[in-house]
C-alpha cells in the first residue's frame, strides 16, 4: 500500500493521534444551547442531559453538538448505554460533523472502562511519544515495528493506543501486519478491540481490506457487535452496494436495520428507494422511512405520506419530513390535503420540529377545528419566536 504521508497524518488526526485543526468559528448559540452549557458548568448532569436532549431532537446547526453534550452528560450520570447510543446516533446522522472526532474519542474513553477519570497530561504525552515512535519505526524498519505493535495489542495499553496501533498496522505492506490485523478483526479480545479492528479495515479501504470485511459479513455465527462493526466499516469506506446487499438479504433483521441507517447517513437515495419498493417487514419499512428523513428525501417522504394506506407508515413519513431540511412548504400542503385528525397532528408536530413558526401561525389563524387549533397553539408555545409571543398575547386579550 503506497499511502501518502499526508493521508496518514490526516487519519491519525481523526483517530486522536495528532492535534486537529480548530473548528471554524461557530455561529452564535441559541438561548437553549447556552442554558445547557450553564448546566454543564454547574455539573448539573441531569439538567444538561434534559436540555441538550430536547435541543438534539430539533433540526438545526446545533443538533450535532447537542447530541455530543447529551452523551457526555449521560456518561457523567453513569448511563453508559444511553451515552454510547447517543454517540452512535451522532456519528450515523452527522458523519461529517465537526463533533465527530470528539464523539469517537469519548466513545473510546467510555468503552475503555475507566469511568469519567481523565488521563493525566503525562499519560497522554507518553502515549503520543509511543505512537510517533511506532509510526517512524514502521516507515523505516517495518519488520521491527510489527512485533512491537503485536505485543502492544496483547498488553495492557489503553484502548486509544491500541486502536491507533491497529491503524498503523493497516498502513503496512507487511504480510505479518496484515495477518495480525485480520486475526484481531476475527478473534480479538476484548470485543471492543475486535470491533475497532473491523472498522480499521474500512478506514484502510484497500481491495484486500474490503474482501476481509465481506468474509466477516458472511459469517453469520460472528457476534452481533462484530457484524454491526462491518456495517460501520462499509459506511466509513463508502460502500453503498455492500450495505444494500446486507440490507436486502442478511438473515439478522438487526443488521439489516443498521445497514439501512448507514445508507441514510450516506444519503444513498436510489438504494433506499430500491429497498423500500421490495421490503415487506413493517419494522424495516419504518427504518427505511427514518433513513429517508436523515437523507432529506422530501420527495419520497411526501409521496409516502400522500399515498400510503397504512396510517403508521403515513405518519412515520410525516415525522421524517419533520427532520428533512426545507420540508416546511410540503408539510403545509399536506395539512390541507389530509383529512385524518391524527395525521394533521403529526404534521403540526413536524412543523414544530422544523421550527417553522410562521407556517404554524398561519395554520392557527385559519384552523376552524377547536381541538386542532389548541394543538397548534400548544406546539407554538414551546417555540422561541417574537411572532409566537404576539399570538399568545393576542389569545390572552393583551396588546403585544
Amino acid at each position: 500500500m503506497n499511502r501518502c504521508p499526508a493521508a496518514l497524518v490526516f487519519v491519525l488526526a481523526l483517530l486522536g493521534g495528532l492535534p486537529i485543526v480548530a473548528r471554524e468559528k461557530e455561529p452564535p448559540h441559541t438561548d437553549a444551547y447556552r442554558e445547557g452549557q450553564r448546566a454543564l458548568d454547574a455539573e448539573n448532569w441531569d439538567e444538561a442531559s434534559r436540555l441538550f436532549g430536547r435541543l438534539a431532537g430539533k433540526p438545526g446547526e446545533e443538533a450535532d453538538a447537542a447530541l455530543y453534550w447529551k452523551a457526555y452528560a449521560d456518561w457523567k450520570r453513569n448511563l453508559k448505554k444511553e451515552s454510547l447510543d447517543g454517540l452512535r446516533k451522532l456519528l450515523a446522522s452527522y458523519p461529517q460533523s465537526a463533533w465527530a472526532d470528539d464523539a469517537k474519542a469519548l466513545e473510546l474513553e467510555i468503552r475503555d472502562g475507566k469511568g469519567a477519570r481523565a488521563s493525566t497530561a503525562a499519560d497522554v504525552e507518553d502515549e503520543e511519544l509511543k505512537l510517533y515512535a511506532l509510526d517512524g519505526l514502521m516507515q523505516v524498519e517495518p519488520e521491527k515495528a510489527v512485533p512491537v505493535l503485536e505485543k502492544l495489542l496483547a498488553g495492557s495499553s489503553s484502548a486509544r493506543l491500541k486502536e491507533r496501533a491497529l491503524f498503523v498496522l493497516s498502513q503496512s505492506d507487511s504480510p505479518r501486519a496484515r495477518e495480525i490485523l485480520l486475526r484481531t478483526a476475527k478473534t480479538g479480545q476484548p470485543m471492543s478491540l475486535r470491533t475497532e479492528a473491523v472498522k480499521t479495515l474500512g478506514i484502510a479501504g484497500g481491495r484486500d481490506d474490503l474482501a476481509a470485511l465481506a468474509e466477516i459479513a458472511r459469517d453469520t455465527s460472528a457476534p452481533f457487535e462484530v457484524r454491526a462493526a462491518v456495517v460501520e466499516a462499509y459506511l466509513i469506506s463508502g460502500r453503498p452496494e455492500a450495505l444494500v446487499a446486507l440490507a436486502a438479504s442478511d438473515p439478522d433483521p438487526r443488521i439489516r436495520g443498521k445497514a439501512i441507517e448507514a445508507l441514510g447517513a450516506m444519503g444513498a437515495l436510489s438504494s433506499l428507494r430500491q429497498l423500500f419498493a421490495t421490503e415487506k417487514d413493517p419494522a424495516l419499512r419504518a427504518k427505511l422511512i427514518e433513513s429517508f428523513g436523515v437523507a432529506g428525501d422530501v420527495d419520497t417522504l411526501s409521496k409516502i405520506a400522500r399515498e400510503s394506506t397504512d396510517p403508521k407508515i403515513r405518519r412515520k413519513a410525516i415525522e421524517g419530513l419533520g427532520i428533512s431540511s426545507g420540508a416546511g412548504p410540503v408539510l403545509r400542503r399536506l395539512y390541507g390535503e389530509l383529512t385524518d385528525t391524527d395525521d394533521k397532528r403529526e404534521v403540526i408536530e413536524s412543523l414544530m420540529v422544523q421550527g417553522d413558526a410562521k407556517v404554524l401561525i398561519e395554520m392557527f389563524r385559519a384552523e376552524k377545528d377547536p381541538g386542532l387549533k389548541r394543538y397548534i397553539l400548544q406546539q407554538l408555545s414551546v417555540m422561541d419566536d417574537p411572532e409566537v409571543t404576539r399570538v399568545l398575547m393576542d389569545v390572552l386579550g393583551e396588546k403585544p
